[in-house]
C-alpha cells in the first residue's frame, strides 16, 4: 500500500511540473508589436566631421540625392545665414546652396522641395537648386525653430519663445495652430503617423522633456521626465526616439514603451537638431558653438 501512494504522489507531481514548464510561442502580432525591453545601448564612434559651418544648427538627410543638409546660422549678420550641402563622407560640398538667410534652424524636406525655420519666417525652397520659392509669416511669431512634416503634407514649426505651433496647410495657408503652455517652450518636433512628439527647452534651470499628442485632438501629455534644455528628436528604430540635450551635449536614446532614456553619447555643449540615418548607422550632430557637423557610427 506504501508504494502504492508513492507512486500516486510521483504521478500528481510529474504531471503538476509538465503543466508548469508548457509555455506557447507568442502570435506574430503579438511578438512584432511587444518593444525589446532588454535591448543594448548602441555604441557611438566618432568617424569625422565638416568644419566651414559657422553656427551649424541643424542637419537633414535626403536619401534621394544622398545628401546631407545643414542649416548654417552664420554671424547673426542680416542674410548672412545659409543651408549647406554636404557628403555622407564628411565633404563640404556647397556651403550657399539656399544663400541669403538670417539666422535659420530647423530643416524638413520634401520630394521637390526644402523648409527652414529662419527666426520670424518659415522659407520654402526648391530643393534641387536651392532658390527661395517662398517666405510665410504672421503676427505675433518671436523665435522660429524645428520643423516637421505629416504625412498629409502639412508643415508644423514650433516658435520655442511663445510655446505655440504654426501650421503650413498642403494649399499654402499659413497660420498660427496651437498655443498650450504645456509645449514649454517646444523645440524639436517630431510627426509620426497622426501623433506629434516634442522636445521641450523648458525653463532655466530644469530644463525641459519629451511630450506627445494626438494631432486630430492635441490632448498633451508627458512622455519622459525632465532631462535637460532638449532641442533635436529624430527616429531610431521601432521601439526608440534619439533626442539631444543643447546644454549638456549629451543624445539620449529614449523609449517609445515608457519614455526612460539612455545615454549613447556626451559631445560639447550646444548640439542641436541631429539627425540619423537608419540605413547607414549614421548619427549627424550638428555643434553650434563649435561651428562645425559631427559623423558618429552609431549601432
Amino acid at each position: 500500500m506504501k508504494s502504492f501512494y508513492i507512486l500516486v504522489i510521483a504521478t500528481i507531481f510529474c504531471f503538476s511540473c509538465n503543466n508548469n514548464t508548457k509555455t506557447e510561442a507568442p502570435s506574430k502580432d503579438v511578438a512584432e508589436n511587444t518593444p525589446d525591453l532588454t535591448q543594448k545601448t548602441p555604441k557611438a564612434t566618432f568617424l569625422t566631421e565638416t568644419l566651414g559651418l559657422t553656427h551649424c544648427e541643424s542637419a537633414v538627410y535626403d536619401s534621394t540625392n544622398d545628401v546631407i543638409y545643414a542649416s548654417v546660422i552664420g554671424n547673426r549678420e542680416p542674410g548672412d545665414g545659409s543651408i549647406a550641402t554636404v557628403g555622407t563622407d564628411g565633404k563640404l560640398l556647397n556651403v550657399q546652396f539656399v544663400s541669403g538667410l538670417n539666422d535659420p534652424k530647423g530643416i524638413a524636406i520634401t520630394k521637390d522641395k526644402l523648409y527652414v525655420s529662419d527666426v520670424t519666417e518659415l522659407v520654402e525652397a526648391d530643393i534641387k537648386t536651392g532658390k527661395v520659392l517662398n517666405k510665410y509669416t504672421v503676427e505675433g511669431i518671436e523665435f522660429l525653430n524645428d520643423v516637421a512634416i505629416a504625412p498629409d503634407g502639412a508643415i508644423y514649426v514650433s516658435d520655442t519663445r511663445t510655446s505655440k505651433i504654426y501650421k503650413l496647410d498642403t494649399k499654402g495657408n499659413f497660420d498660427f495652430w496651437l498655443a498650450d503652455p504645456k509645449l514649454d517652450n517646444p523645440n524639436g518636433l517630431l510627426v509620426q503617423g497622426d501623433t506629434m512628439y516634442v522636445a521641450s527647452w523648458g525653463g532655466a534651470p530644469e530644463g525641459g522633456r519629451v511630450s506627445k499628442f494626438d494631432i486630430n485632438n492635441k490632448k498633451i501629455e508627458a512622455v519622459t521626465e525632465v532631462i535637460g534644455n532638449l532641442d533635436g528628436i529624430r527616429p531610431y528604430d521601432k521601439n526608440n526616439l534619439i533626442i539631444s540635450d543643447w546644454r549638456s551635449g549629451k543624445v539620449h536614446l529614449m523609449s517609445y514603451h515608457d519614455g526612460t532614456t539612455q545615454e549613447v553619447v556626451q559631445v560639447g555643449q550646444s548640439v542641436g537638431d541631429i539627425a540619423y540615418i537608419k540605413e547607414k548607422n549614421l548619427l549627424l550632430l550638428p555643434m553650434n558653438k563649435q561651428s562645425r557637423l559631427l559623423f558618429y557610427e552609431l549601432k
